[in-house]
């Protein structure tokens, strides 16, 4: 008879709460905890949606569909509890052939104070069922610390209650560096595909190397610059918006697209800072002309149009070159030579962060 992994190995063991465990259980949408990441939050009552819930009938289904799924989200605290538990509950399995199921479902708290913060454990979601429970920790000494959850990257999370132990004083996060959000609107790379946990995707960790508030508009597959969701996009007062969505169009797309997308957004927000992003440097640009060609006239949309607005005025329009944030044939960069892994999202997010960081700062002065 075939042992399951668990039963021969101790440590693929997922820690479950017990029943009778004595703590408090809050709800996430309790007042003592705050919620990050989910801009419409407070008019959606307390739904972990990345879109407000009047854009269903306004947006193609794959984008709400995908909206659903809380992508760098994070529920945010300081406490001094000795035990800390969850119990969360998704819509429904989301089975991945390359996206490991603590990333696409399952959550990862992180402890410490900005540019502090260390991952401690993630809650490993049940492969039988949507809900499943978890134990981060317990018996630790009484102390204040500051906690950040990260919700799944790829499935819509229902229901999540964090279990403290009783008496536990419960205080709230550290402020972010920048008041407003850095928006980042784009593909499933942007989304967090295929990220092993919640929080290593890219846009979770710019915003953790940068103390920001960050706002994950990635919708996998479907990142296609609709006027519709520029819209939305528009609706946030933001402190910068990241646009990287040239992996979801082709050229034709991107030309028609992206000047409407700006003007959208100028419309609102006339001299708010946006980041034109660039394909990253895919595997088969190593062997294909093609698809080099393809991403190298996709970037020469993107730098003719920041150059046509930079001369218009337009200086708090920028440009990164995606190709240059993860390096041409990096090994282990990749989960299948288009979505990066753990380490290629790290690598991203540490050569982009001192752009955004230059831009804000200009901005500052």
């Amino acid at each position: 008879m075939t042992k399951r992994i668990e039963e021969l190995d101790r440590n693929f063991k997922t820690a479950v709460a017990s029943k009778k465990d004595g703590l408090l259980w809050l709800d996430a949408s309790d007042r003592r905890l705050t919620t990050r990441g989910l801009w419409w939050r407070a008019e959606n009552k307390g739904v972990f949606n990345r879109l407000p819930l009047r854009a269903q009938s306004v947006v193609r289904e794959a984008v709400w569909t995908l909206a659903k799924a809380p992508s760098s989200a994070r529920v945010c605290f300081k406490s001094d509890t000795t035990r800390l538990s969850a119990r969360a509950a998704n819509e429904a399995l989301a089975p991945m052939a390359h996206m490991p199921g603590t990333g696409h479902s399952g959550l990862a708290l992180y402890v410490g104070a900005p540019f502090r913060m260390r991952p401690w454990r993630m809650a490993v979601p049940s492969l039988d069922k949507p809900s499943y429970e978890a134990v981060f920790f317990e018996n630790l000494p009484r102390a204040m610390r500051e906690y950040t959850l990260y919700l799944p990257l790829y499935n819509n999370l229902v229901k999540l209650e964090l279990g403290f132990s009783r008496g536990a004083r419960i205080e709230a996060p550290s402020a972010p560096a920048l008041r407003k959000p850095v928006v980042f609107y784009g593909t499933s790379i942007t989304q967090g595909g295929c990220a092993s946990t919640a929080g290593s995707d890219y846009v979770s960790t710019v915003g953790r190397l940068l103390n920001l508030d960050v706002i994950n508009l990635g919708f996998s597959g479907n990142g296609c610059g609709e006027p519709e969701v520029a819209r939305l996009v528009g609706e946030i007062d933001a402190g910068l918006f990241v646009l990287d969505y040239a992996g979801n169009v082709q050229t034709p797309g991107l030309k028609k697209t992206l000047p409407e997308f700006y003007r959208i957004l100028r419309r609102r927000h006339p001299r708010t800072p946006i980041l034109l992003l660039s394909m990253i440097c895919f595997s088969h640009v190593s062997y294909s002309i093609q698809h080099r060609e393809g991403h190298e006239a996709k970037r020469d949309v993107m730098i003719h149009f920041y150059s046509r607005m930079r001369r218009a005025g337009d200086h708090n329009l920028h440009f990164v070159d995606g190709s240059a944030l993860i390096p041409f044939g990096m090994d282990a960069a990749y989960v299948d030579g288009v979505h990066p892994s753990d380490h290629g999202f790290r690598i991203m997010a540490e050569r982009l962060a001192p752009f955004i960081e230059m831009i804000l700062e200009t901005e500052a002065r």
